[in-house]
């Protein structure tokens, strides 16, 4: 038994040591507004955030070279009724073992790419 255990606990081991991971939140402070689809890069971060919620992922990356990651933030806003797709103007930066917050507020500036046409 013994001789089939180490050799697990070493190729566990092995595998471990070849992801890097970090993780990332995102908080809803828009007032009277729920965010929806909320991503960042290829990650889903939430489906659904009332305001005043945030959620949690972490994310795990096989190769040691996937780390820095730079992407905006893409969410569905709803209010009352009415929902548009919005990206965060600005990108976020996130590294190997970090701990990003995202917080998006009334004050975060967003563009809606469907409209860049217009602009």
């Amino acid at each position: 038994m013994k001789k089939i255990i180490l050799p697990f606990l070493l190729l566990v081991l092995t595998l471990s040591s070849c992801y890097e991971e970090a993780k990332i939140t995102i908080q809803n402070k828009v007032h009277n507004a729920t965010l929806e689809q909320v991503s960042w890069d290829k990650h889903s971060i939430a489906g659904y955030l009332l305001p005043g919620e945030g959620n949690t992922v972490t994310i795990r990356e096989e190769s040691k070279n996937s780390f820095p990651k730079k992407s905006v933030v893409k969410f569905y806003m709803k209010r009352e009724g009415n929902q548009v797709y919005l990206e965060t103007k600005y990108s976020f930066i996130l590294n190997a073992d970090d701990n990003l917050l995202i917080v998006i507020s009334d004050t975060t500036q967003v563009v809606n790419p469907t409209m860049r046409n217009y602009e």
